[in-house]
């Protein structure tokens, strides 16, 4: 968008140069404006070349196209002040187009005023472009029901609404919304989008339970695929149909961990699931869990407590009671409670994962416990990345560089998408002063990752090299 902008800019310029403006008393005054708008976009001084048009167009009060330009340039700028007085002066002498309007109600948004900008968009009913601008600040603003209106009216009205892309989108919302009515949406784009597969299959097997049933299996199968702000809204749902159903409290409280900025107080949500019954193990262990999530340990290690006593055979809980343990230092405790969930369930292979896993993150017996464990892993699953980028990791330790690399490089044979191992490959080829390598990877992890801590710690060794 800001390339047609700055092109069109440029024909502002040009148009300027060529006019007959030059016979107006202004004359003088407009050739040396012309001459600093060419320096300050040569010089890509957007917000200089704002306030430039701004004065010509005062001078100039016949060409008001001016000053939707200056709009532009200021926006361009992410002089956000400036281009509101521009696009606005534009609007109320009837000379700014669609497209500029959108970008006022842009400029709206990225000012933090949501409701000129919801207005702006409103009002253009015809444009497809201003339509999707307005549903994706509901989607936001977690207003899914008129979401869904605005994109709906869009899917009519527009020439790309029957993409594979907008219809995957929109059955997501209406799942969210109101579960039934997504099917003959996700039924139209499972060859594209074959996850949609999960999340029908649990919508219609929950058609002939009651609706508050349906928001949270639907919520459940939307969180599976990291939807988490409409899984939210879908539990919230259930839990204002049912107060009493307390697993939708509890997935609640789950889900708006997940959000950036969750409207409704998490820690609420969880203790009033607590509340409907406090020896549920399954909201022990979501208070446990939040509370390891902020580092109190001990808080969590008290909810755990409670869960390894209500549910004794679970061998989750032994994971999350051994992460708590460790963080507090208490590294045998910890390898007690690994050790306790491979023995509950010896034929999963990712108990032995995290217990390799472990063992590497605290340099706690990696040759006489991790190595085994993570053997027996990837003897389970030999094609998941997890199992052999943390086997990578456990030679790397053991100083066994060409093996380890040999099982990143398997791990990324299996998912080349997987981020960890190619953080793993981008440090070990920094240590080798493998530069052209080490940067490959560690970009990679910026392109893949969804974590943002292991993102951080890319981009700080990319800077290194920078």
């Amino acid at each position: 968008m800001n390339d047609r902008l700055k092109i069109a800019l440029r024909f502002v310029v040009l148009i300027l140069i060529g006019s007959l403006i030059g016979f107006s008393p202004s004359a003088i005054s407009v050739t040396e404006n012309t001459r600093k708008l060419r320096l300050a976009f040569a010089a890509e001084d957007y917000s200089t070349g704002a306030e430039i048009l701004v004065d010509l167009a005062e001078e100039n009060p016949w060409w008001t196209s001016l000053l939707e330009s200056a709009g532009n340039a200021a926006f361009i700028g992410n002089d956000y002040p400036m281009a509101k007085i521009a696009y606005e002066k534009a609007l109320l002498k009837k000379d700014l187009s669609i497209e500029g309007q959108i970008k006022l109600g842009q400029t709206y948004l990225q000012l933090g005023e949501e409701e000129m900008a919801a207005e702006t968009w409103q009002s253009l009913e015809e444009s497809s472009e201003a339509l999707e601008e307005l549903a994706f600040l509901y989607e936001r603003n977690g207003d899914i029901s008129r979401a869904i209106e605005v994109w709906h009216t869009y899917l009519t009205k527009s020439e790309d609404g029957s993409t594979p892309e907008l219809i995957y989108h929109f059955g997501l919302l209406i799942a969210a919304d109101t579960p039934p009515k997504s099917l003959p949406y996700l039924d139209q784009v499972r060859e594209e989008y074959p996850e949609v597969e999960g999340i029908a299959s649990a919508i219609r097997g929950a058609l002939s339970e009651e609706p508050a049933y349906q928001y949270v299996t639907a919520g459940q199968a939307l969180a599976a695929i990291n939807q988490w702000n409409l899984a939210a809204f879908s539990f919230d749902r259930a839990t204002s149909l049912r107060p009493d159903y307390q697993e939708a409290w509890l997935y609640l409280g789950e889900a708006l961990q997940h959000l950036e900025e969750p409207d409704e107080d998490i820690l609420d949500a969880l203790e009033t699931g607590l509340a409907l019954n406090e020896d549920s193990p399954l909201a022990n262990l979501f208070l446990g869990l939040y509370w390891q999530r902020r580092g109190s340990h001990k808080t969590a290690l008290d909810y755990f407590s409670v869960v390894e006593d209500l549910w004794p055979t679970n061998a989750d809980v032994r994971v999350e009671t051994g992460k708590s343990l460790a963080a507090l230092g208490e590294l045998s405790a910890a390898l007690e409670k690994y050790q306790e969930a491979v023995e509950l369930d010896p034929l999963d292979g990712k108990y032995y994962n995290q217990l390799a896993e472990f063992c590497v993150n605290y340099d706690y017996q990696i040759k006489e416990i991790g190595l085994p464990a993570s053997r027996i892993a990837v003897q389970f699953n030999p094609s998941d990345e997890s199992g052999l980028d943390i086997m990578g990791q456990v030679l790397l330790a053991l100083d066994d560089n060409l093996n380890a690399v040999k099982f990143f490089q398997m791990a990324l044979e299996s998912n080349p998408a997987y981020a960890p191992a190619h953080y793993h490959l981008g440090i070990y080829y920094s240590a080798f002063d493998d530069i052209e390598r080490a940067v490959y990877h560690l970009q990679q992890v910026l392109i893949y990752s969804d974590n943002p801590a292991l993102s951080d710690r890319a981009e700080r060794l990319l800077s290194n090299y920078q």
